[in-house]
């Protein structure tokens, strides 16, 4: 039985303690995912797993500990794409701690279709809370608010206050007012002003033996929030699904849809290859990246060059892609890229005793490795 995952916990800029961390977040995650795939577990059902995973983390920007909107809120997004479902998501989930279940049940109930009913396979909302809350009644709207995320508001808020600019003049919902506060308390689920607690966060990080000497929660706040989270899983049917979950960027207007919510710009699954995207949004949506690096990569004199073909010379760069390819013989290749200060990747297969992670940083931003299954 063979089987490969990938994954990554997005790019940005992360301190010396929490890149450990990351290191063994996705070593954990790798570790779970590759029990559930010896099983024979679905690529899908592994994949949604690991996101889990992820989504469980203060770590990430994606559930617990997700980006703050303008207007106080965390409303968070994932997708599923799959060469065997196809391509499902939704976004704009206010106080989602697990948005990777509901994508998960949409793309359920595509798979048991009839023809009376075409179910969807893009939601955004409240009424995608309210309908797929009713199917699982553990998806609540909860307060997944952490100290770090509040702190990354503020220093956000901050940057964009003291610089005037047409966007600030167009937003009325941003608050500027000193009494007006996103205040720590503890979990209060049903008060819908912004509070959140840090009562569980450095005992998730040392109940989860993520590192030898795991990042205290105000080593946390010296980093920049990681961006969008990715799981690539390839099955013994050769089955192969890619799933992203993420909070946003920091400061972002509510009703904003990142790359997760468009098929082609976060993911893009063909018959050999799954890729997912991490960066800037705005940026990854509008050169539709997944699909272009994929339809670039059998064509490409150097791999390792083929995320800057997607750009002009004078364009700044703000993202990253992680890559599995399904080759000949049982061998797949992994290929993760970057243009931010740094990346954490991590992959494990059928043939691997353990997981591998690596950190790509700005002076080595990418790598390429053959991997057996």
């Amino acid at each position: 039985m063979s089987y490969i995952v990938a994954v990554h916990t997005g790019a940005g800029n992360s301190s010396q303690k929490t890149t450990a961390s990351l290191k063994g977040l996705c070593a954990k995650v790798c570790s779970e995912v590759c029990k559930l795939l010896a099983e024979g577990g679905s690529a899908s059902d592994a994949a949604v797993a690991g996101t889990l995973l992820l989504e469980d983390s203060p770590l990430t920007n994606a559930g617990l500990g997700s980006s703050i909107t303008r207007d106080h809120k965390i409303r968070t997004e994932a997708c599923i794409s799959s060469n065997i479902s196809g391509f499902h998501c939704a976004g704009d989930l206010e106080n989602i701690l697990h948005p990777i279940k509901i994508v998960e049940l949409m793309k359920n109930e595509t798979m048991k279709c009839s023809a009376r009913y075409i179910p969807p396979r893009i939601m955004v909302g409240q009424s995608a809370i309210d309908w797929y809350s009713g199917i699982d009644s553990s998806i609540t709207q909860t307060n997944i608010c952490t100290k770090r995320s509040v702190n990354l508001f503020y220093k956000a808020q901050k940057y964009f206050t003291d610089r005037p600019s047409k966007r600030q003049k167009t937003s009325s919902t941003s608050s500027t007012n000193p009494d007006d506060k996103l205040e720590i308390k503890e979990n209060t689920p049903d008060n819908n002003s912004f509070t959140g607690t840090t009562a569980n966060e450095e005992a998730l990080l040392k109940q989860e033996g993520i590192c030898e000497t795991p990042a205290s929660t105000d080593e946390l706040l010296e980093d920049t929030v990681q961006d969008t989270v990715g799981i690539i899983c390839i099955d013994s049917n050769n089955g192969i699904t890619c799933t992203m979950s993420s909070g946003g960027s920091v400061y972002k207007h509510s009703g904003r849809l990142g790359q997760c919510c468009v098929h082609g710009a976060g993911s893009y699954v063909t018959s050999n290859v799954g890729i997912v995207t991490t960066g800037n949004g705005e940026q990854i949506i509008d050169k539709l990246l997944a699909v272009t690096i994929t339809h670039k990569l059998g064509s490409a004199a150097n791999p390792l060059d083929v995320l800057n073909t997607c750009f002009h010379a004078d364009e700044t760069r703000m993202c990253g892609m992680l890559i599995v390819e399904l080759g000949e013989e049982g061998v797949a290749t992994v290929h993760a890229q970057h243009t931010l200060t740094n990346m954490v990747v991590g992959y494990a297969s059928s043939a691997m005793d353990v997981p591998v992670t690596r950190v790509l940083s700005q002076s080595s931003p990418a790598f390429l490795q053959s991997v057996k299954m």
